[in-house]
């Protein structure tokens, strides 16, 4: 199956998070990051570094900040994606859509972007 099925699969399966994960990548589209699949999740990046990972989980969805350790998280929102095992990446937790702020997540990506 080429990336585009398993991203296009990943995004219209029945998930209690699918609007949620919808509006994540909206804004990570319009921040002009190329798509691609890698680790099971929709993965953006920028001129071949990855930026960040979309993903769903059965309590809630999330952003991963690959360097997110590099963001100032002015919100106090990011936590270590896996305590003992990455050093430098960070996720945005989400557990409803009305959670997404667009203005803020947007800023998040875009330090994201500038730091990579």
């Amino acid at each position: 199956m080429e990336k585009s099925e398993k991203i296009a699969r990943y995004f219209a399966e029945e998930h209690p998070f699918k609007k949620n994960i919808s509006i994540l990548r909206e804004i990570a589209l319009k921040a002009n990051l190329q798509e691609t699949f890698k680790w099971m999740f929709p993965t953006y990046m920028i001129s071949g570094k990855n930026v960040l990972a979309i993903c769903k989980f059965k309590a809630h969805c999330s952003i991963w900040f690959f360097n997110g350790v590099f963001l100032s998280d002015p919100e106090g929102v990011l936590e270590n994606a896996q305590e003992g095992k990455t050093q430098a990446m960070r996720h945005w937790k989400f557990n409803s859509a009305d959670q997404i702020d667009l203005v803020k997540v947007t800023g998040y990506i875009n330090e994201a972007i500038e730091n990579e």
